[in-house]
């Protein structure tokens, strides 16, 4: 058995396990898991970890991007295939999937332009535009340009903001951002619950 191996200071395999906490390959898996959970907060993350230095502001802008396209063509492609089985088709009988088909059949690129701008609501929102069989490249097109034009307002601004008051953010990070998850979840709580009273 190698010296070190138990209590000793030779230790690469704990090395290299904790040196993935810096490599930007391990960060960009990050960000682009995290769009899939908290999709504004993931642009926000990754603006504040290339303000801090962590990542090129280049590759953390495009990990957001791939991220929310992944996760928004998987919902579409869900949509789309509970068409083709029934079990999930009565699954997404949901009100606020419904009263986005129509909407999504008469004007989509209006449509999907909204999608966009409501948090907590887009999963429900690319799941009907499977539903409403909206065309996989007017789909693509839309949401394509409605990310780049979202994350790069957003990430421009988390950016500027973590640059100017980077000591600041440092200090207070730790507890800002568990605050900033649970009034994340209330608002869109709320919002959800006003809009299914509504449908």
């Amino acid at each position: 058995m190698p010296a070190g191996f138990f209590g000793g200071t030779d230790v690469p395999m704990l090395d290299s396990l904790l040196s993935y906490s810096d490599s930007p390959y391990w960060l960009v898996l990050i960000v682009i898991i995290s769009t899939f959970m908290l999709e504004d907060l993931a642009i926000i993350g990754a603006a504040l970890l290339a303000a801090s230095g962590k990542m090129m502001p280049e590759l953390a802008f495009a990990a957001t991007c791939v991220g929310m396209l992944i996760g928004d063509t998987a919902l579409y492609l869900l949509g789309r295939l509970a068409h083709r089985w029934p079990w999930l088709a009565h699954h997404c009988r949901h009100p606020l999937i419904d009263r986005q088909v129509r909407p999504l059949q008469q004007a989509p690129w209006h449509q999907l332009a909204l999608i966009r701008c409501m948090p907590g609501l887009r999963t429900f929102g690319y799941i009907a535009c499977g539903v409403a069989r909206v065309p996989g490249w007017t789909f693509t097109v839309a949401n394509v340009i409605s990310i780049l034009l979202w994350a790069a307002g957003l990430f421009g601004v988390a950016f500027w903001l973590g640059q100017a008051y980077a000591e600041q953010l440092q200090a207070w990070l730790w507890w800002l951002l568990p605050v900033a998850v649970v009034l994340f979840f209330l608002g869109q709580k709320r919002l959800r619950a006003r809009l299914e009273a509504e449908a």
